[in-house]
């Protein structure tokens, strides 16, 4: 390189400042620090705007586990406590939530009634994964999303938790692992 060369002074500074990995680094780990300490919490399932309310109902058709062409009325369920659980044959997370809302639903048979609510997705796909997942709970299919979104559903997988009485107790958008859901169905039970 000579001393007319343009790039002889970037290749020369990169040699001089080979702190800038660390101070680049170090800058990730804050911002990251501040999202998880700061902004994080205020992403807190528990504090949706639906805990504590009444729980939107619904009529939708069945797609899996129950007669075809019948319908699920949220509003017919109460008496017992109720697992929504909201998601699309297309999301990974969702497929990994599947199996563990299966496992509830065997564990806790007729004292918790758990629903699939297909959303975001095709009739087909969705019939396909819910027959394919072996799901032991009736899954139900929301064709344009208004189920979904009258419970804030932003993100799939999404639970939704509702009392015996049909107000709604949690709302986790995310996957739940099984210990953590069995801890928010318990105090519900009679």
């Amino acid at each position: 390189m000579s001393r007319g060369d343009p790039q002889a002074p970037k290749a020369k500074q990169r040699k001089e400042n080979p702190n800038q990995i660390y101070i680049t680094a170090a800058m990730v780990l804050v911002g990251a620090l501040v999202f998880g300490l700061v902004l994080l919490p205020r992403f807190d399932p528990a504090k949706s705007p639906l805990v504590s309310e009444a729980a939107p109902d619904f009529a939708l058709e069945v797609i899996h586990e129950g007669e075809e062409g019948a319908r699920i009325r949220l509003s017919n369920l109460k008496g017992k406590p109720v697992l929504l659980d909201f998601w699309a044959s297309w999301c990974g997370p969702c497929r990994m939530q599947a199996p563990i809302v299966d496992q509830i639903a065997r564990e806790y048979g007729d004292r918790l009634h758990v629903v699939g609510v297909d959303t975001g997705d095709a009739l087909e796909p969705a019939q396909v994964f819910a027959k394919s997942a072996k799901l032991s709970y009736p899954s139900v299919f929301d064709p344009d999303g208004a189920t979904a979104k009258g419970y804030g559903v932003s993100t799939l997988p999404t639970l939704v938790l509702i009392d015996k009485d049909g107000t709604v107790r949690m709302v986790r958008s995310s996957v739940m692992q099984r210990d953590a859901l069995k801890a928010a169905i318990e105090p519900l039970l009679d």
